[in-house]
């Protein structure tokens, strides 16, 4: 049975371990920049919340690559990259809807996560247990996306009470 990176975001403290754990284990030093996934704070409401690499939905990265360098597994709906065929065009870095595709600027290529082929180093790092790896399910997915537009309603909430205060 094939799994993804599953998300719990109320354990996330923010400890950004997963990211350091992530660049150590690809580029060989601490450099959160280079880490394949984003630790985001929503300063507002308190909280952390780990933006890792799907499986989308759609699958955005893929559908902008003009040479079809950032291919999709049909099994597991993972995005994976050809660097032989990628042209560094950047169209999959603006695409990412959870901004985890980046281009490493000292090695000119692009850095996408991949699940460090089935055993996570993320995941295996998380004190809190708010990154695990598991079996893929809809709900995980659509829920993820659910809890963050969750999230942006709150905080236009929040902002709409705080300016009729005004």
């Amino acid at each position: 049975m094939t799994s993804q990176l599953v998300v719990d975001y109320t354990k996330c403290t923010g400890c950004r371990i997963c990211e350091l754990a992530c660049s150590a284990k690809h580029e060989g030093r601490f450099q959160p920049s280079l880490a394949r996934l984003r630790i985001v704070r929503y300063d507002d409401l308190g909280i952390d919340v780990p933006n890792v690499c799907g499986p989308c939905e759609e699958a955005p990265c893929v559908e902008v690559c003009p040479v079809y360098a950032m291919r999709r597994n049909p099994v597991t709906k993972m995005t994976y990259i050809d660097h032989d065929k990628c042209i560094l065009c950047k169209s999959c870095v603006g695409a990412c809807v959870n901004g985890v595709i980046l281009l490493d600027t000292a090695k000119m290529r692009i850095v996408k996560c991949n699940h460090c082929e089935g055993d996570p180093e993320c995941a295996k790092v998380c004190p809190t247990g708010a990154i695990s790896y598991g079996p893929i399910t809809s709900v995980s997915t659509s829920g993820r996306h659910e809890k963050i537009s969750e999230y942006l309603r709150e905080i236009k909430r929040t902002a709409s009470e705080t300016s009729g205060d005004a």
